[in-house]
Formats: structure tokens, C-alpha cells, sequence
């Protein structure tokens, strides 16, 4: 008998939100590119250094993500632990 367990929580943005792509197949131009940003911003956003993100990006990165609700509160508890500037 086997036993399904959840995978635990990412523990940092980063990993989430490359999970997220690797699960989609998609680099980070190609989903910068889907959302509407630079390359380099949403590098940034994936690295935790874009601090208090615009409420309409993050929810247009979780769509081109397909993340779940859960991964949004996660992604958004994420976020607001990072360090202040």
C-alpha cells in the first residue's frame, strides 16, 4: 500500500515560482514575455527583489503560472516575509 503525501511548502519564492514553471515547461523570458514585463523585472520578482509588486502583476504571474490557490497564498506569504529594503 502506498502512502501519497503532499509535497511540502516551497521555502522560498524562488523555488515556487520555478516549480511553477518547470511544471508549464516555460523559461522566465517566456512567462515575462506572457505577462507583460521585462525579462529582467520578473527575474527580479522570482529572486524576491522587487519589493510591494503591483497586485495585478502578481495576479496575472499566477495565472500564466496555473498556480493553484494554495501556491497564490503561499506566493503571497512569500512576499510579504521578505526583508524591507
Amino acid at each position: 500500500m502506498s502512502v501519497i503525501t503532499a509535497s511540502p511548502a516551497p521555502d522560498t519564492l524562488r523555488d515556487l515560482m520555478v516549480a511553477c514553471r518547470d511544471r508549464i515547461g516555460a523559461s522566465q523570458e517566456q512567462v515575462a514575455v506572457t505577462v507583460g514585463v521585462s525579462g529582467r523585472h520578473y527575474g527580479a520578482l522570482e529572486r524576491g527583489r522587487v519589493r510591494n509588486p503591483n497586485p495585478v502583476l502578481l495576479t496575472r504571474v499566477a495565472e500564466v503560472l496555473r498556480m493553484s490557490q494554495d501556491e497564490q497564498e503561499r506566493m503571497r506569504d512569500l512576499l510579504e516575509a521578505l526583508p524591507s529594503a
